[in-house]
């Protein structure tokens, strides 16, 4: 079951982090010993970064990687700074550092918090904000710029496309998935948001314009990201999952390796005879979950586990393995069961 008219998408690996952390998850990977390369695409929040942790960005650049900026619209978003804080200090960085892939401009995040009159704000300030960042961008910059779609409707989110493609830009970004947690921190894939997000990339493709899907992917949602044809996506899900104990295999949900929890079922510790179960059905296996114990005591151990499961589901979904995708969806979690009929099945 493989298919060769397939497009391709590109995970983006979201590590706005210190230097000592990408050290370590750099050996972590040569301990992974995988053919994949976990690193071949990340996104950072130059603002948000030291100097080391940037300069670490750049030498993958030079390395032939690629490295997404991102904007900071996520720390507009959970408050810790204002949206007019961001556009001269991100303007000046950019000037400075123009060796990167992309560069996000300066979005404001709707969430789902937000009254209808707050989102119609959001959208046209980003709008307005978007246009005269990019007019302000130096010109070798500007091919590689990439504004960010938001909006709760389709007029919305019209009117960010229209003025985008009026840019004539490359890449565009959908940013406006639902949202949830304390300070609206978490995004999550709404059915509205998933079909916003679809007819974004269907008129930017009419366009020759691809499109990236910010803060969002786990292995079970991999279906849906490739069926609604984005071409790429980020997310920090691998390393704060880590942080909840939690462990990712190919396409499925997430899993508690550190301690039983009977709380929850999502937060459910998995016993160690159902975790090697899990490994030989999806058909993983790496030197971080070959070591049970360093897997369960180190945190970015499970990062990097799950930064080298998002690397190898890619794979597997670019090069078209479809059997074992389906094998795994059909026979996972309930709540993902249907995913590979839903997506990938035409």
């Amino acid at each position: 079951m493989k298919n060769s008219n397939r497009h391709i998408l590109r995970f983006i690996a979201s590590m706005t982090i210190s230097a000592s952390d990408i050290r370590k998850i750099k050996q972590y990977i040569e301990v992974a010993n995988v053919t994949v390369d976990p690193l071949a695409s990340t996104l950072i929040t130059p603002l948000f970064v030291g100097t080391q942790s940037l300069k670490m960005a750049q030498e993958l650049v030079d390395e032939g990687k690629a490295v997404y900026f991102d904007s900071g619209g996520y720390y507009v978003q959970v408050g810790r700074l204002k949206y007019e804080e961001l556009y001269i200090p991100l303007l000046e960085n950019y000037r400075r550092n123009q060796w990167a892939t992309l560069y996000t401009l300066p979005d404001q995040v709707p969430t789902s918090q937000d009254s209808p009159e707050t989102v119609a704000f959001k959208v046209s300030n980003t709008i307005a904000h978007s246009t005269m960042f990019f007019h302000e961008m130096p010109d070798v910059l500007k091919p590689r710029a990439m504004p960010v779609v938001q909006g709760h409707n389709y007029e919305q989110i019209d009117q960010c496309l229209q003025a985008y493609i009026n840019l004539g830009v490359h890449w565009i970004g959908f940013g406006s998935f639902g949202t949830s947690g304390a300070k609206s921190e978490v995004n999550i894939a709404t059915q509205s948001s998933i079909e916003l997000a679809r007819y974004v990339i269907n008129i930017a493709h009419d366009h020759g314009i691809k499109v990236h899907l910010f803060g969002l992917g786990t292995p079970a949602l991999i279906a849906m990201i490739y069926g609604i044809g984005a071409d790429s996506f980020d997310s920090t899900t691998w390393l704060k999952s880590a942080g909840f104990g939690q462990i990712f295999m190919p396409f499925t949900r997430s899993y508690n390796i550190t301690y039983r929890n009977t709380v929850s079922t999502y937060q459910k510790g998995i016993p160690m005879t159902e975790f090697e179960e899990l490994k030989q059905f999806t058909q993983h296996s790496c030197g971080l979950c070959n070591d049970l114990s360093g897997l369960q005591k180190i945190k970015m151990y499970r990062a990097v586990h799950n930064l080298v499961v998002m690397a190898e589901s890619i794979q597997m979904i670019n090069t078209g393995d479809l059997e074992q995708i389906q094998r795994i969806y059909e026979n996972g979690s309930i709540k993902y069961r249907g995913e590979f009929e839903k997506w990938l099945s035409n």
